[in-house]
Protein backbone atom coordinates (compact mmCIF):
# COMPACT_ATOMS: atom_id res chain seq x y z
CA UNK A 1 0.00 0.00 0.00
CA UNK A 2 2.59 2.72 0.98
CA UNK A 3 4.97 1.63 -2.25
CA UNK A 4 2.15 2.16 -4.39
CA UNK A 5 1.32 5.77 -2.65
CA UNK A 6 3.98 7.75 -4.64
CA UNK A 7 2.39 6.79 -7.92
CA UNK A 8 -0.44 7.71 -7.44
CA UNK A 9 0.87 11.79 -6.47
CA UNK A 10 3.25 11.77 -9.17
CA UNK A 11 0.82 11.47 -11.67
CA UNK A 12 -1.09 14.47 -11.36
CA UNK A 13 2.09 16.41 -10.99
CA UNK A 14 3.01 15.07 -14.15
CA UNK A 15 -0.22 15.89 -15.65
CA UNK A 16 0.10 19.96 -13.85
CA UNK A 17 3.88 19.97 -15.33
CA UNK A 18 2.67 18.97 -18.81
CA UNK A 19 0.02 21.14 -19.08
CA UNK A 20 2.62 24.13 -18.35
CA UNK A 21 4.96 23.38 -21.12
CA UNK A 22 2.28 23.36 -23.26
CA UNK A 23 0.56 26.33 -22.37
CA UNK A 24 4.29 27.64 -22.42
CA UNK A 25 4.86 26.94 -26.49
CA UNK A 26 1.30 27.92 -27.15
CA UNK A 27 1.58 31.22 -26.08
CA UNK A 28 4.96 31.71 -27.17
CA UNK A 29 3.88 30.40 -30.37
CA UNK A 30 1.22 33.28 -30.70
CA UNK A 31 3.63 35.85 -31.49
CA UNK A 32 2.02 39.35 -33.38
CA UNK A 33 2.09 38.80 -37.54
CA UNK A 34 4.52 40.96 -38.82
CA UNK A 35 3.98 42.39 -42.52
CA UNK A 36 6.96 40.78 -43.64
CA UNK A 37 5.53 37.32 -42.03
CA UNK A 38 2.13 38.30 -43.88
CA UNK A 39 3.43 38.23 -47.40
CA UNK A 40 5.65 35.31 -46.80
CA UNK A 41 2.13 33.55 -45.68
CA UNK A 42 0.07 34.75 -48.43
CA UNK A 43 2.96 33.11 -50.67
CA UNK A 44 2.58 29.83 -49.66
CA UNK A 45 -0.81 29.84 -49.02
CA UNK A 46 -2.66 31.71 -51.26
CA UNK A 47 -5.40 29.47 -53.56
CA UNK A 48 -4.71 31.54 -56.76
CA UNK A 49 -0.75 31.23 -56.54
CA UNK A 50 -0.85 27.68 -55.00
CA UNK A 51 -2.70 27.65 -58.97
CA UNK A 52 -0.03 29.57 -60.49
CA UNK A 53 2.46 26.98 -58.65
CA UNK A 54 0.73 24.20 -60.50
CA UNK A 55 0.49 25.69 -63.59
CA UNK A 56 4.41 26.67 -63.45
CA UNK A 57 4.66 22.84 -62.79
CA UNK A 58 2.44 21.32 -66.29
CA UNK A 59 4.77 23.81 -68.02
CA UNK A 60 7.87 21.99 -66.53
CA UNK A 61 6.74 18.68 -67.25
CA UNK A 62 5.89 19.86 -71.20
CA UNK A 63 9.83 21.08 -71.42
CA UNK A 64 10.73 17.21 -70.25
CA UNK A 65 8.08 15.77 -72.60
CA UNK A 66 9.68 17.65 -75.22
CA UNK A 67 13.18 16.94 -74.56
CA UNK A 68 11.82 13.00 -74.19
CA UNK A 69 11.71 12.87 -78.17
CA UNK A 70 15.58 12.48 -78.17
CA UNK A 71 15.57 9.22 -76.64
CA UNK A 72 15.15 5.64 -78.30
CA UNK A 73 11.68 4.16 -77.68
CA UNK A 74 12.17 1.04 -76.41
CA UNK A 75 9.86 -1.90 -75.26
CA UNK A 76 8.67 -5.43 -74.98
CA UNK A 77 5.86 -6.95 -76.89
CA UNK A 78 4.28 -10.60 -77.22
CA UNK A 79 1.50 -11.91 -79.97
CA UNK A 80 -0.53 -15.33 -80.02
CA UNK A 81 -1.89 -16.01 -83.51
CA UNK A 82 -3.62 -18.76 -84.73
CA UNK A 83 -5.06 -18.12 -88.62
CA UNK A 84 -4.89 -20.13 -91.76
CA UNK A 85 -4.05 -17.53 -94.22
CA UNK A 86 -1.21 -18.70 -97.16
CA UNK A 87 1.07 -15.47 -96.60
CA UNK A 88 0.36 -15.57 -92.41
CA UNK A 89 1.41 -19.76 -92.85
CA UNK A 90 4.39 -19.03 -95.29
CA UNK A 91 5.91 -15.54 -92.74
CA UNK A 92 5.28 -17.36 -89.60
CA UNK A 93 6.63 -20.73 -89.99
CA UNK A 94 9.76 -19.26 -91.57
CA UNK A 95 10.31 -17.24 -88.72
CA UNK A 96 10.15 -20.29 -86.48
CA UNK A 97 12.15 -22.02 -88.52
CA UNK A 98 10.09 -24.54 -89.20
CA UNK A 99 9.17 -24.05 -92.65
CA UNK A 100 8.39 -27.61 -94.41
CA UNK A 101 9.58 -26.82 -98.49
CA UNK A 102 6.54 -29.49 -99.24
CA UNK A 103 3.79 -27.14 -97.68
CA UNK A 104 0.65 -27.17 -99.89
CA UNK A 105 -0.27 -22.94 -99.38
CA UNK A 106 -3.64 -23.60 -101.03
CA UNK A 107 -4.27 -25.53 -98.30
CA UNK A 108 -1.49 -24.92 -95.43
CA UNK A 109 -3.50 -25.59 -92.79
CA UNK A 110 -4.02 -23.90 -89.02
CA UNK A 111 -1.34 -22.01 -87.81
CA UNK A 112 -0.74 -21.56 -84.44
CA UNK A 113 2.45 -18.73 -83.83
CA UNK A 114 3.98 -17.15 -80.18
CA UNK A 115 6.24 -13.99 -80.78
CA UNK A 116 7.51 -12.41 -77.96
CA UNK A 117 10.56 -9.56 -78.70
CA UNK A 118 11.96 -6.01 -78.41
CA UNK A 119 11.82 -3.05 -80.08
CA UNK A 120 13.42 0.19 -80.88
CA UNK A 121 12.56 3.20 -82.27
CA UNK A 122 14.36 6.33 -82.71
CA UNK A 123 14.62 9.85 -84.70
CA UNK A 124 17.54 10.60 -85.99
CA UNK A 125 15.85 13.99 -87.87
CA UNK A 126 12.48 15.22 -88.41
CA UNK A 127 12.98 18.58 -89.96
CA UNK A 128 14.08 19.90 -86.53
CA UNK A 129 11.08 19.81 -85.43
CA UNK A 130 12.23 17.84 -82.23
CA UNK A 131 14.31 21.39 -81.07
CA UNK A 132 11.48 23.44 -82.28
CA UNK A 133 9.38 21.38 -79.72
CA UNK A 134 11.73 22.01 -77.37
CA UNK A 135 12.62 25.83 -78.08
CA UNK A 136 8.63 26.18 -78.10
CA UNK A 137 8.02 24.28 -74.55
CA UNK A 138 11.10 26.52 -72.89
CA UNK A 139 9.12 29.93 -74.15
CA UNK A 140 6.09 29.05 -72.85
CA UNK A 141 7.82 28.09 -69.20
CA UNK A 142 9.16 31.17 -69.34
CA UNK A 143 5.95 33.09 -69.89
CA UNK A 144 4.28 30.97 -67.30
CA UNK A 145 6.84 31.61 -64.79
CA UNK A 146 6.44 35.44 -66.21
CA UNK A 147 2.30 35.43 -64.95
CA UNK A 148 3.53 33.92 -61.52
CA UNK A 149 5.82 36.23 -60.86
CA UNK A 150 3.13 38.83 -62.01
CA UNK A 151 0.68 37.19 -59.58
CA UNK A 152 3.68 37.49 -56.57
CA UNK A 153 4.02 41.14 -57.13
CA UNK A 154 0.19 41.55 -57.20
CA UNK A 155 -0.29 39.79 -53.87
CA UNK A 156 2.45 41.70 -52.30
CA UNK A 157 1.17 45.13 -53.33
CA UNK A 158 -2.58 43.70 -52.20
CA UNK A 159 -1.21 42.53 -49.05
CA UNK A 160 1.11 45.69 -48.43
CA UNK A 161 -2.26 47.92 -49.16
CA UNK A 162 -4.67 46.13 -46.91
CA UNK A 163 -1.92 46.46 -44.09
CA UNK A 164 -2.04 50.37 -44.36
CA UNK A 165 -5.76 50.03 -44.73
CA UNK A 166 -5.63 48.38 -41.39
CA UNK A 167 -2.95 50.77 -39.64
CA UNK A 168 -4.94 54.13 -41.03
CA UNK A 169 -8.36 52.64 -40.01
CA UNK A 170 -6.65 52.25 -36.04
CA UNK A 171 -5.60 56.03 -36.73
CA UNK A 172 -9.63 56.98 -37.64
CA UNK A 173 -10.46 55.30 -34.24
CA UNK A 174 -7.97 56.87 -32.06
CA UNK A 175 -9.01 60.29 -33.73
CA UNK A 176 -12.82 59.07 -33.17
CA UNK A 177 -12.32 57.99 -30.04
CA UNK A 178 -10.65 61.09 -28.83
CA UNK A 179 -13.47 63.35 -30.57
CA UNK A 180 -16.39 60.85 -28.67
CA UNK A 181 -14.71 61.68 -25.30
CA UNK A 182 -14.12 65.84 -25.68
CA UNK A 183 -17.70 65.81 -27.01
CA UNK A 184 -18.85 64.00 -23.70
CA UNK A 185 -16.84 65.76 -21.77
CA UNK A 186 -18.42 69.03 -23.15
CA UNK A 187 -21.81 67.18 -22.80
CA UNK A 188 -21.61 66.87 -19.61
CA UNK A 189 -20.42 70.22 -18.77
CA UNK A 190 -23.82 71.53 -20.79
CA UNK A 191 -25.97 69.60 -19.30
CA UNK A 192 -25.19 70.77 -15.29
CA UNK A 193 -25.57 74.34 -17.19
CA UNK A 194 -28.49 73.27 -19.01
CA UNK A 195 -29.91 72.07 -15.34
CA UNK A 196 -28.55 75.10 -13.71
CA UNK A 197 -30.33 77.37 -16.19
CA UNK A 198 -27.12 78.76 -17.55
CA UNK A 199 -27.33 77.49 -20.87
CA UNK A 200 -29.89 76.87 -23.59
CA UNK A 201 -31.38 73.51 -24.84
CA UNK A 202 -30.43 74.01 -28.10
CA UNK A 203 -26.88 74.15 -27.33
CA UNK A 204 -27.56 70.76 -25.84
CA UNK A 205 -29.01 69.39 -28.25
CA UNK A 206 -26.51 70.19 -30.39
CA UNK A 207 -23.96 68.46 -28.38
CA UNK A 208 -26.11 65.18 -28.83
CA UNK A 209 -26.26 65.50 -32.21
CA UNK A 210 -22.59 65.76 -32.66
CA UNK A 211 -21.87 63.35 -29.96
CA UNK A 212 -23.82 60.47 -32.28
CA UNK A 213 -21.88 61.97 -35.51
CA UNK A 214 -18.92 61.32 -33.53
CA UNK A 215 -20.15 57.68 -32.27
CA UNK A 216 -21.12 57.35 -35.87
CA UNK A 217 -17.45 57.91 -37.01
CA UNK A 218 -16.02 55.49 -34.51
CA UNK A 219 -18.29 52.57 -35.63
CA UNK A 220 -17.42 53.14 -38.82
CA UNK A 221 -13.91 53.22 -38.36
CA UNK A 222 -13.98 49.68 -36.18
CA UNK A 223 -16.22 48.31 -38.95
CA UNK A 224 -13.45 49.82 -41.81
CA UNK A 225 -10.56 47.57 -39.65
CA UNK A 226 -12.60 44.80 -39.48
CA UNK A 227 -13.20 44.47 -43.15
CA UNK A 228 -9.29 45.36 -43.85
CA UNK A 229 -8.18 42.41 -41.46
CA UNK A 230 -10.42 39.65 -43.12
CA UNK A 231 -9.19 41.03 -46.52
CA UNK A 232 -5.76 40.13 -45.19
CA UNK A 233 -6.46 37.10 -43.51
CA UNK A 234 -8.27 35.99 -47.00
CA UNK A 235 -5.14 36.89 -48.72
CA UNK A 236 -3.30 34.73 -46.27
CA UNK A 237 -5.17 31.96 -47.19
CA UNK A 238 -6.34 31.75 -43.93
CA UNK A 239 -10.38 32.78 -43.78
CA UNK A 240 -11.67 35.90 -42.61
CA UNK A 241 -12.78 34.41 -39.43
CA UNK A 242 -9.12 33.90 -37.99
CA UNK A 243 -8.00 35.36 -35.07
CA UNK A 244 -4.72 36.86 -34.38
CA UNK A 245 -2.71 40.17 -33.25
CA UNK A 246 -1.05 42.53 -35.55
CA UNK A 247 2.54 44.03 -35.22
CA UNK A 248 2.68 47.81 -35.81
CA UNK A 249 4.80 47.90 -39.42
CA UNK A 250 6.40 49.67 -42.29
CA UNK A 251 8.80 48.24 -44.74
CA UNK A 252 9.23 51.86 -46.24
CA UNK A 253 10.65 54.15 -42.70
CA UNK A 254 13.79 55.34 -44.17
CA UNK A 255 13.12 54.49 -48.67
CA UNK A 256 13.19 57.21 -51.48
CA UNK A 257 12.14 55.95 -54.49
CA UNK A 258 14.98 56.25 -57.49
CA UNK A 259 14.67 59.32 -60.05
CA UNK A 260 11.84 58.58 -62.80
CA UNK A 261 13.38 58.23 -65.43
CA UNK A 262 16.15 55.99 -63.53
CA UNK A 263 13.29 53.40 -62.24
CA UNK A 264 11.49 53.53 -65.72
CA UNK A 265 14.78 51.81 -67.33
CA UNK A 266 14.45 49.73 -64.29
CA UNK A 267 11.38 48.89 -65.01
CA UNK A 268 11.57 47.99 -68.67
CA UNK A 269 14.50 45.75 -68.38
CA UNK A 270 13.15 43.84 -65.11
CA UNK A 271 9.53 43.73 -65.27
CA UNK A 272 8.26 40.36 -65.45
CA UNK A 273 5.47 41.08 -67.34
CA UNK A 274 7.99 42.14 -70.57
CA UNK A 275 9.46 38.83 -69.60
CA UNK A 276 6.61 36.94 -70.31
CA UNK A 277 5.29 39.15 -73.63
CA UNK A 278 9.02 38.51 -75.26
CA UNK A 279 8.52 34.93 -74.18
CA UNK A 280 5.36 34.31 -75.72
CA UNK A 281 6.90 36.64 -78.99
CA UNK A 282 9.56 33.86 -78.87
CA UNK A 283 7.15 30.87 -78.41
CA UNK A 284 4.70 32.47 -81.64
CA UNK A 285 8.12 32.89 -83.55
CA UNK A 286 9.19 29.03 -82.65
CA UNK A 287 5.61 28.14 -83.96
CA UNK A 288 6.23 29.82 -87.52
CA UNK A 289 9.28 27.55 -87.82
CA UNK A 290 7.68 24.43 -86.89
CA UNK A 291 4.87 25.08 -89.28
CA UNK A 292 7.51 25.19 -91.79
CA UNK A 293 9.08 22.21 -91.05
CA UNK A 294 6.02 20.36 -92.10
CA UNK A 295 7.97 20.23 -96.01
CA UNK A 296 11.16 18.64 -94.34
CA UNK A 297 12.25 14.77 -94.46
CA UNK A 298 11.81 12.54 -91.27
CA UNK A 299 14.73 10.02 -90.78
CA UNK A 300 14.17 6.89 -88.53
CA UNK A 301 15.72 4.07 -87.28
CA UNK A 302 13.89 0.70 -85.90
CA UNK A 303 15.46 -2.23 -84.74
CA UNK A 304 13.27 -5.53 -83.59
CA UNK A 305 14.93 -8.81 -81.76
CA UNK A 306 12.23 -11.26 -81.71
CA UNK A 307 11.49 -15.14 -81.64
CA UNK A 308 8.52 -17.08 -83.22
CA UNK A 309 7.61 -20.90 -82.21
CA UNK A 310 4.06 -22.73 -82.54
CA UNK A 311 4.01 -23.20 -78.83
CA UNK A 312 6.94 -21.74 -76.27
CA UNK A 313 9.37 -23.76 -77.11
CA UNK A 314 11.62 -20.28 -78.26
CA UNK A 315 15.39 -20.91 -78.53
CA UNK A 316 18.35 -18.35 -78.97
CA UNK A 317 19.36 -20.20 -82.03
CA UNK A 318 15.84 -19.39 -83.83
CA UNK A 319 15.93 -15.89 -82.79
CA UNK A 320 15.65 -13.22 -85.36
CA UNK A 321 16.61 -9.66 -85.74
CA UNK A 322 16.56 -6.60 -88.44
CA UNK A 323 17.16 -2.78 -88.22
CA UNK A 324 15.62 -0.54 -90.47
CA UNK A 325 16.47 3.02 -91.55
CA UNK A 326 13.26 4.84 -92.99
CA UNK A 327 13.17 8.15 -94.65
CA UNK A 328 10.06 9.99 -95.27
CA UNK A 329 9.57 12.82 -97.71
CA UNK A 330 6.25 14.89 -97.99
CA UNK A 331 5.46 16.26 -101.48
CA UNK A 332 2.23 17.32 -101.00
CA UNK A 333 0.03 18.16 -97.70
CA UNK A 334 -2.80 19.23 -99.66
CA UNK A 335 -1.32 23.18 -98.70
CA UNK A 336 -2.27 21.93 -94.83
CA UNK A 337 1.54 22.82 -94.11
CA UNK A 338 1.11 26.51 -95.44
CA UNK A 339 -2.35 26.75 -93.76
CA UNK A 340 -0.41 26.32 -90.16
CA UNK A 341 2.31 28.78 -91.31
CA UNK A 342 -0.21 31.37 -92.29
CA UNK A 343 -2.12 30.66 -88.56
CA UNK A 344 1.58 30.93 -87.25
CA UNK A 345 2.18 33.80 -88.54
CA UNK A 346 -1.09 35.70 -86.88
CA UNK A 347 -0.13 33.87 -83.95
CA UNK A 348 3.15 35.94 -83.95
CA UNK A 349 1.94 39.51 -85.30
CA UNK A 350 -0.88 39.32 -82.27
CA UNK A 351 2.17 38.46 -79.87
CA UNK A 352 4.41 40.99 -80.63
CA UNK A 353 0.97 43.57 -80.71
CA UNK A 354 0.77 41.96 -77.28
CA UNK A 355 4.78 42.67 -76.32
CA UNK A 356 3.91 46.36 -77.58
CA UNK A 357 0.89 46.60 -75.23
CA UNK A 358 2.72 45.77 -72.18
CA UNK A 359 5.67 47.79 -73.24
CA UNK A 360 2.89 50.99 -73.20
CA UNK A 361 1.30 49.15 -70.13
CA UNK A 362 4.72 48.98 -68.22
CA UNK A 363 5.45 52.81 -68.92
CA UNK A 364 1.94 54.18 -67.37
CA UNK A 365 2.10 52.06 -64.41
CA UNK A 366 5.30 53.46 -63.39
CA UNK A 367 4.31 57.06 -64.62
CA UNK A 368 1.00 56.63 -62.31
CA UNK A 369 3.14 55.45 -59.38
CA UNK A 370 5.35 58.18 -59.41
CA UNK A 371 2.55 60.69 -59.79
CA UNK A 372 0.98 59.24 -57.34
CA UNK A 373 3.15 59.75 -54.95
CA UNK A 374 3.97 63.08 -55.71
CA UNK A 375 0.42 64.06 -55.49
CA UNK A 376 0.33 62.22 -51.99
CA UNK A 377 3.37 63.97 -50.71
CA UNK A 378 1.64 67.38 -51.64
CA UNK A 379 -1.72 66.00 -50.02
CA UNK A 380 0.14 64.91 -47.05
CA UNK A 381 2.33 68.61 -46.87
CA UNK A 382 -1.51 70.52 -47.33
CA UNK A 383 -3.11 67.83 -45.00
CA UNK A 384 -0.53 68.91 -42.08
CA UNK A 385 -0.90 72.59 -42.52
CA UNK A 386 -4.68 72.20 -41.94
CA UNK A 387 -3.91 70.07 -38.84
CA UNK A 388 -1.73 72.34 -37.52
CA UNK A 389 -4.60 75.42 -38.43
CA UNK A 390 -6.85 73.68 -37.37
CA UNK A 391 -5.47 72.66 -34.15
CA UNK A 392 -4.80 76.09 -33.12
CA UNK A 393 -7.94 77.32 -34.38
CA UNK A 394 -9.98 75.03 -31.80
CA UNK A 395 -7.72 76.18 -29.05
CA UNK A 396 -8.87 79.89 -29.55
CA UNK A 397 -12.78 78.63 -30.30
CA UNK A 398 -12.32 76.78 -27.20
CA UNK A 399 -11.06 79.64 -25.23
CA UNK A 400 -13.08 81.81 -26.59
CA UNK A 401 -16.14 79.55 -25.64
CA UNK A 402 -15.01 78.96 -22.01
CA UNK A 403 -15.21 83.05 -21.73
CA UNK A 404 -18.51 82.90 -23.26
CA UNK A 405 -17.70 84.82 -26.44
CA UNK A 406 -18.31 81.71 -29.00
CA UNK A 407 -21.56 79.60 -29.31
CA UNK A 408 -21.51 75.86 -28.28
CA UNK A 409 -22.13 75.24 -32.83
CA UNK A 410 -19.22 77.72 -33.35
CA UNK A 411 -17.24 75.33 -31.04
CA UNK A 412 -18.10 72.31 -32.56
CA UNK A 413 -17.53 73.35 -36.46
CA UNK A 414 -13.55 73.90 -35.01
CA UNK A 415 -13.76 70.57 -33.52
CA UNK A 416 -15.22 69.10 -36.22
CA UNK A 417 -12.54 70.78 -38.46
CA UNK A 418 -9.93 69.98 -36.94
CA UNK A 419 -10.61 66.31 -36.92
CA UNK A 420 -11.67 65.94 -40.48
CA UNK A 421 -7.70 67.51 -41.25
CA UNK A 422 -6.52 64.98 -38.99
CA UNK A 423 -8.32 62.13 -40.47
CA UNK A 424 -7.11 64.03 -44.39
CA UNK A 425 -3.87 63.58 -42.85
CA UNK A 426 -3.68 60.26 -41.83
CA UNK A 427 -5.64 59.39 -45.10
CA UNK A 428 -2.91 60.77 -47.11
CA UNK A 429 -0.04 59.61 -44.95
CA UNK A 430 -0.64 56.30 -46.06
CA UNK A 431 -1.48 56.90 -49.48
CA UNK A 432 1.78 57.68 -49.56
CA UNK A 433 3.01 54.46 -48.83
CA UNK A 434 1.15 52.66 -50.57
CA UNK A 435 2.48 55.18 -53.10
CA UNK A 436 5.69 53.81 -52.64
CA UNK A 437 4.97 50.67 -52.60
CA UNK A 438 3.48 50.90 -56.06
CA UNK A 439 6.68 52.59 -56.87
CA UNK A 440 8.57 49.51 -55.75
CA UNK A 441 6.66 46.91 -57.55
CA UNK A 442 6.06 48.98 -60.92
CA UNK A 443 9.98 49.50 -61.34
CA UNK A 444 10.60 46.05 -60.28
CA UNK A 445 13.20 47.01 -57.56
CA UNK A 446 12.60 44.04 -55.49
CA UNK A 447 12.98 41.81 -58.31
CA UNK A 448 15.36 39.74 -56.74
CA UNK A 449 12.32 37.64 -55.36
CA UNK A 450 9.21 38.45 -53.50
CA UNK A 451 10.41 39.22 -50.28
CA UNK A 452 13.48 41.17 -51.15
CA UNK A 453 11.24 43.94 -50.63
CA UNK A 454 11.07 43.87 -47.58
CA UNK A 455 15.56 43.57 -47.42
CA UNK A 456 15.78 46.41 -49.47
CA UNK A 457 14.30 48.65 -46.35
CA UNK A 458 14.71 48.94 -42.22
CA UNK A 459 12.86 45.76 -40.88
CA UNK A 460 9.61 46.73 -38.96
CA UNK A 461 9.13 47.06 -35.65
CA UNK A 462 7.17 44.49 -33.46
CA UNK A 463 4.73 46.50 -31.27
CA UNK A 464 1.88 44.64 -30.93
CA UNK A 465 -1.49 45.80 -31.43
CA UNK A 466 -4.23 47.95 -29.27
Amino acid sequence: MHMNQPKRNRLPRYRILTAAVLLFYASAGASPLTLPMAVEETLKNNPDLLSAEETVSLARSQVEKAKAAYWPKVGLYAEALRADAPSAFLFKTIDQRLFDPGTDFNDPGILTNIEGGLEMQMPLYNGGRNQLAVAFSRSGLSATEARRTSLQRHLISEVINVWYDILSSRKFIDIAEESVRTVTAQLEAMTIRYKGGSALKSDLLSLKVRLAEAEERLLASNNRLKLSRAALFTLLGQGPDTPDSLAVGDPFNDWSPPPYTEGLAHALERRCEIKGAQAMVDQAGTGVRTAKSGHHPVVQLAGRLYADDDGFDHTADRANWSVALRMDLPLFSGFSVEADTRTARARERSAETLRKKTLLQVRLDVKNAYLRYDEAIKRHQVAENAVAMGEESLSLVKQQFEGGSATITRYLEAELDRNSARIREAAAFYDMKKALTAIALATATSDNGPGSLFALHPAPSTEQEK
